[in-house]
């Protein structure tokens, strides 16, 4: 039951009800501490690299956090991190589903939370009449993040056996569709990505090798087509604006408020990171110190983050900051290729889309020491630790 409840937790709520998601999700880690204490067979998830890397990663931060600490808090401030380091418990806890954690499992309840996502934004714009859908449960970038995730999730669906999987294609429709309501461009940039690797990823390992790069090719040119009508035509409202990123690349400057406040910041962090490039500057009210390097007269007052995960690990952590956030993107990645026999590789799949997606997301919008975006991550790594393996033993 609680192991159920892990999925519906980790895979539907995070779009519609993030904070019940994420207090479910910690309560059910913690009943995970309790599975690895007194069921030893769940113990050898804590090997998967997805386990313990975030814990490698904690530690390489908590080496930088110690020397510009000036109470016990500054140190205690990793915290916020706290669901990566108990991704173990939790993949110890859904491995108790053993066999019946399939990737078809997964892709439907992924499928669910993104079918929220974009019914919640299409809510808020066509019935409540608000510009940007997703106010109704979450900030819409972080909705759209979060749905751009769970989109591809649902992408694993494609590795299980039901004759209907081609259902979980909708996955980054409706993850596109959550989207355009909610007028997040940084989501949209971050798509592109996403869909080249995880497209060439599932035709390499899903289609006959010739149809594999045909279907590659045919998405590239949809792709491009895509972006050729979205910003030649306008009709994509406020998305289409993602054009002047030409102007911003090329001139450093730009008439689109939003845009000019992240260059701020981004100038911001590169300045507190010259001035302490080895332990940054610690977690605690960071991005005020990164505000004392902002550019003469910049009138934006220092936020929560600084809408860049590079910038924000930088200037708490400096080089060893930096060093814990690719271990963070790494995990994925190595845990994924270490499964990857597992169900014909959708753990490969699964760690290259979330770590790529948080590279992209992450590029203009913080994602993690965000909670429900932490979560979600941690969730994602609990899956590729604990999805049946050859080793465990089970007939795959």
């Amino acid at each position: 039951m609680f192991a159920w409840a892990a999925l519906v937790a980790g895979l539907v709520l995070p779009t519609v009800a993030p904070e019940v998601a994420n207090i479910t999700t910690l309560v059910l880690m913690g009943i995970g501490l309790v599975v690895v204490v007194f069921v030893p067979r769940s113990r050898g998830v804590l090997r998967r690299p997805s386990v313990w890397l975030p814990l490698v990663a904690g530690l390489v931060l908590l080496l930088a956090l110690l020397p510009t600490a000036t109470s016990p808090l500054h140190v205690l401030s990793i915290f916020v991190l706290i669901p990566l380091f108990l991704v173990g418990p939790l993949a110890a806890l859904l491995r108790q589903l053993g066999r019946s954690l399939t990737p078809t499992a997964i892709g439907a309840f992924a499928l669910i939370g993104t079918a929220g996502a974009a019914g919640i934004a299409a809510y808020d714009v066509l019935v409540r009449g608000i510009d940007r859908g997703g106010v109704l449960v979450n900030n819409p970038i972080h909705l759209a993040d979060l749905a751009l995730l769970l989109g591809f999730v649902a992408l694993a669906g494609l590795f299980g056996k039901w004759r209907g999987r081609a259902l979980f294609l909708l996955g980054p429709l409706l993850a596109l569709a959550t989207i355009y309501y909610s007028g997040s461009r940084g989501p949209l940039v971050a798509m592109a990505p996403m869909l080249l690797s995880g497209g060439l990823t599932l035709a390499l390992l899903l289609l006959p090798r010739r149809l594999a790069w045909i279907s590659m090719g045919g998405l590239v040119v949809l792709l491009a087509l895509g972006g050729a009508v979205l910003l030649g035509t306008g009709v994509g409202g406020r998305l289409a604006s993602i054009s002047e990123i030409g102007t911003i690349l090329a001139t450093g400057t730009t008439t689109d408020g939003a845009a000019d406040e992240r260059l701020t910041m981004y100038a911001s962090a590169w300045g507190a990171f010259q001035a302490s490039p080895i332990f940054g500057h610690g977690m605690i009210d960071y991005t005020t110190a990164a505000a004392r390097y902002a550019p003469a007269g910049s009138p934006y007052a220092p936020s929560g983050h600084l809408h860049n995960d590079i910038a924000d690990f930088a200037v708490i952590g400096g080089v060893l900051g930096l060093v814990s956030y690719l271990l963070l993107l790494a995990a994925p990645l190595v845990g994924g290729w270490r499964g990857r026999q597992a169900w014909g590789g959708v753990t490969l799949y699964l760690g290259i889309v979330s770590s790529l997606g948080y590279l992209g997301m992450g590029l203009t919008n913080a994602m993690f020491g965000v909670l429900t975006q932490t979560v979600a991550f941690a969730v994602v790594l609990a899956l590729i630790a604990a999805l049946p393996q050859p080793a465990d033993g089970d007939r795959l």
